[in-house]
């Protein structure tokens, strides 16, 4: 868990006695596995730091889930909405396990931001990665069959919660072949037909819903070169 203020990026620059001030502001929540912290259209009032926990950001259409990304401790929700003056929310987000996060007040943030120019900039550094998941999301939808999707989002989840281990490349994440899908804007069948194709191939294993990659090569070999500086597939690199 995090448990001081310079470890988010965002006011990863500010003076110790700067992030003093800023703690009486913050007030510590707690929330369960699948606890909805926003939905899309609410009024927005707060911005939250993620201390631990994961959580999904999404969106509905015409009733279908349709996951942005994965939001991860150190990280900041809803900043968005309240740099942009923007009064409603533009995405919902959910917990994926228990997360801890710290709630700031809105004009709280705002008048932060306000003083410190650095808290902007690194505002806008957090938009544009962001902006750079979102297009390689895009480029899985758009552009290949549903293997190649299924094995790019698992390197990807690699570079992002993997570690090597003796087993095989372990994925410290449970991934449901839910998420999966609404994250590839495919089935939930193709994805379970996918998975198990892999499984018979030797090429993953999944054990109580967390992912041991078996072959590496093989697993990139299947992703048809999109991404060939691999360092890139890192979703947050502040």
């Amino acid at each position: 868990m995090i448990m001081d203020l310079s470890d988010f990026p965002i006011f990863s620059d500010l003076p110790d006695g700067v992030l003093q001030d800023i703690m009486p502001l913050l007030k510590e929540r707690q929330f369960k596995k699948n606890h909805i912290l926003m939905f899309e259209n609410d009024e927005s009032d707060e911005v939250y730091l993620i201390r631990s926990g994961m959580l999904k950001v999404y969106r509905l259409h015409e009733g279908k889930e349709i996951v942005l990304s994965i939001a991860v401790q150190g990280e900041i929700i809803g900043e968005v909405e309240t740099l942009s003056n923007d009064t409603y929310r533009i995405s919902s987000v959910e917990a994926l396990e228990q997360v801890t996060v710290w709630q700031m007040k809105k004009q709280d943030f705002l008048e932060i931001a306000e003083k410190y120019p650095t808290v902007i900039r690194k505002a806008y550094m957090i938009l544009v990665e962001r902006v750079r998941i979102l297009n390689r999301l895009i480029r899985y939808l758009t552009f290949y069959d549903v293997r190649t999707k299924v094995a790019n989002l698992i390197v990807d989840f690699y570079f992002n919660f993997g570690r090597q281990t003796d087993k095989g490349y372990y994925i410290e994440l449970k991934i449901n072949q839910s998420l999966l899908a609404n994250m590839l804007g495919v089935t939930r069948e193709s994805v379970s037909k996918t998975l198990t194709d892999f499984q018979d191939e030797k090429i993953i294993d999944i054990r109580d819903k967390y992912f041991y990659i078996l072959d590496m090569e093989k697993l990139e070999s299947l992703c048809e070169e999109t991404e060939e500086i691999q360092t890139l597939r890192k979703w947050y690199k502040l």
